[in-house]
């Protein structure tokens, strides 16, 4: 009996120190940081739009699923966000604090899925070393910002952990099977190559069940749900728009996979290390499992050939589970003074030494502040929609800048405006504009990419009427670990708002 209390108390330990060192990791100073990403100005927004009742599509871009706006503004219902906070233009912030606290407790919940994913799989050893190392690797940033990886995450992983419970025979079979898909199937309606997870997932039930017919139950969501992406487009006349989107995303620019390798590389070698020589672990063990779920992730995005940075959220749970398999699994067959017990904490405890120190020295700098005094200024200097038609007729403005500026002028202060982001290619929609000018929106004019002409001409014709600056980060050489995450997540150093009139 206290042999059996002794190894539930250590069970219940091992789990809880994960969970903690990820809520602090996740959850410490999100408004500070990483650097606000353009996307999540985007994603953002939609969730707004969607909460309030104006549809899926308030940017007429058919570039991804509808499930995250949908997540985002079911959360944002229930907790009545924004509404519920005292804001004025001062405490703009606040409005990145809760979203970004959502994507903390994803990252969390995403740790305790690690944990679970690799303890059925592998034992409670990798399952401390693998969920201890999604915990504080510094890479693990990445999960901090608003975007679909991160709201992914976790859909993918519960769908993993539920076909693996069925070799275990808990629950309802079939129960589990018809609920994997489910979670699968709102991953993939999330973003599509969350796919690439159809292979490992199907091929879990199959040699769980050993039979074919229940792999067909589980594809009937994972088909369905995503499915209901186009057939919407379709239904309301937007099919064509929905093709161009898809078209879009599968001919950009050439980003090959190699580039994010490197890029994983610079800003978490270790991570990165222990996941390759992992994976060449696994295929010595044979472990199919972790070949599938890697491989099948590299196979897409080296085919797909543009591999953004915040792609490599999808590679870092099957990197922290080959990663623990590695450090448990090496001398493993000592076995003089239990030290085949105690090699692998010592090596897990140095190793999360080292990662906490790195993220810790990361997530205390404070990159956004410069950010949200310009979006203040902005809140103030537009005029507000309750006008009358006349007066807004004669002060109605064009906002020109990146898309993050535009959804809490919009809705949450209900300013009156037009937006134009430095991507769009028509025309000012008023003889009176707004310009705001950050490195993004400098960096399109000197590159002269895009319409770069139209906006320069608009530029000429504008006057400086407010300039924040900052520079944090100027004795920091990111050249040096772990500041070379910095190169992925810069200040905003510089935000100047300029009009033409």
């Amino acid at each position: 009996m206290f042999s059996r209390r002794k190894i539930e108390s250590r069970s219940i330990l091992y789990l809880i120190i994960p969970l903690i060192l990820s809520t602090y990791t996740h959850l410490w100073n999100p408004t500070g940081f990483p650097s606000i990403h353009v996307d999540e100005g985007h994603y953002l927004r939609k969730a707004i739009s969607t909460e309030e009742g104006k549809g899926f599509q308030p940017q007429n871009r058919y570039l991804a699923p509808y499930f995250a706006q949908i997540f985002l503004a079911g959360v944002f219902k229930i907790i009545g966000f924004p509404y519920f906070l005292n804001l004025n233009q001062d405490s703009v912030q606040d409005l990145y604090l809760v979203p970004r606290l959502i994507m903390g407790v994803l990252a969390v919940i995403d740790t305790l899925l690690v944990y679970k994913i690799a303890e059925n799989r592998y034992g409670r050893n990798v399952a401390l070393i693998a969920s201890v190392l999604f915990a504080v690797m510094p890479v693990g940033w990445m999960t901090r910002r608003i975007l679909l990886e991160s709201i992914q995450l976790p859909f993918i992983l519960t769908s993993i952990l539920l076909a693996l419970y069925i070799g275990n025979h808990k629950g309802n079979l079939k129960l589990s099977i018809v609920m994997s898909g489910i979670f699968l199937g709102l991953a993939i309606f999330t973003k599509i190559p969350a796919f690439t997870l159809i292979p490992l997932i199907g091929a879990v039930i199959f040699f769980n069940t050993r039979k074919l017919k229940f792999v067909v139950l589980w594809l009937i969501p994972v088909i369905l749900i995503p499915s209901l992406w186009p057939i919407h487009a379709a239904s309301i006349g937007d099919f064509k728009e929905w093709v161009h989107g898809i078209q879009y995303q599968t001919n950009r620019e050439s980003r090959p996979l190699i580039n994010a390798l490197n890029t994983f590389f610079q800003i978490d070698p270790i991570l990165f290390s222990l996941g390759m020589a992992g994976l060449l672990y696994s295929i010595i063990k044979r472990d199919y499992f972790l070949i599938t779920w890697v491989l099948s992730l590299l196979i897409f995005l080296q085919l797909i050939g543009y591999v953004a940075s915040f792609h490599i959220i999808s590679l870092l749970p099957p990197f922290c589970l080959l990663g623990g398999r590695l450090l448990n699994g090496i001398g493993s067959n000592l076995r003089i003074a239990g030290k085949s017990d105690l090699l692998p904490m010592v090596r897990l405890a140095a190793i999360s030494i080292f990662g906490i120190i790195s993220i810790s020295m990361l997530i205390s700098i404070d990159l956004n502040s410069t950010y949200y005094k310009a979006l203040g200024f902005i809140v103030k200097e537009l005029p507000s929609s309750n006008v009358s038609s006349t007066t807004a007729n004669d002060q109605k403005v064009t906002l020109v800048g990146n898309p993050q500026y535009f959804w809490i002028p919009e809705f949450v202060f209900q300013r009156s405006f037009d937006d134009k982001s430095y991507y769009s290619s028509s025309s000012f929609d008023s003889k009176n504009y707004l310009m705001i000018m950050d490195k993004g929106f400098l960096d399109r004019l000197t590159d002269k990419t895009g319409h770069w002409q139209r906006f320069a001409i608009a530029y000429n014709a504008t006057h400086s009427i407010a300039k924040y600056e900052q520079n944090l980060t100027g004795d920091i050489d990111t050249t040096k670990y772990p500041f070379t995450n910095l190169k992925l997540t810069p200040e905003t150093k510089f935000v100047d708002i300029r009009s033409n009139y």
